[in-house]
Parts: structure tokens; sequence; C-alpha cells
């Protein structure tokens, strides 16, 4: 194992577009619109992952086995972020 420092784990674009996809709000009436998750308590379950937005697989903060997940909420660090590496 090499210990150069000097490789990214990341590139900026890769964080530029992490960021993006964090800062990015859920709509979560629509995705329950649409018929790809449902609201069970304080969990969702996932109907249809394949159809389920990539920003909204970003931000599963929790799952369990039989497709239940919890997200995470777009926050204004997460803009900052991206307004700071868009520069």
């Amino acid at each position: 194992m090499s210990d150069d420092k000097s490789t990214p784990i990341m590139t900026k674009q890769e964080a530029l577009e992490l960021a993006k996809q964090l800062a990015t709000p859920i709509d979560f009436d629509q995705l329950i619109k649409d018929g790809i998750i449902e609201k069970k308590g304080a969990w969702y379950q996932v109907l249809d992952m394949e159809r389920l937005p990539k920003h909204a697989k970003k931000q599963i903060t929790e799952f369990t086995q039989d497709g239940k997940v919890k997200f995470s909420l777009a926050t204004k660090s997460a803009q900052k972020l991206v307004d700071k590496l868009s520069k």
C-alpha cells in the first residue's frame, strides 16, 4: 500500500456532484403519488428502487431488509458546499 497523499480520494468534480445530490430536496409527495415509495410510520417503504431518483438514493441514512428506509433532509450546509465547489 502506498503512502502517496497526493492522490485524492475524491476529485473536486465528484465532491461537487455528491454535494449537489445531498442538497437536492426530496419531493416525498410526488414519489408517493408516483408509486415509488409509501409512508410507513417514521419510515418509507421503497416500492420501486429503480425509479427512486439518484439524489434520493444518496440521502438514504438507514434501511431494513424488507425495503424500508429513512432519508436525510437536504441541508443548507450541503448547498453552501455546492456553492463553494462551484467557484
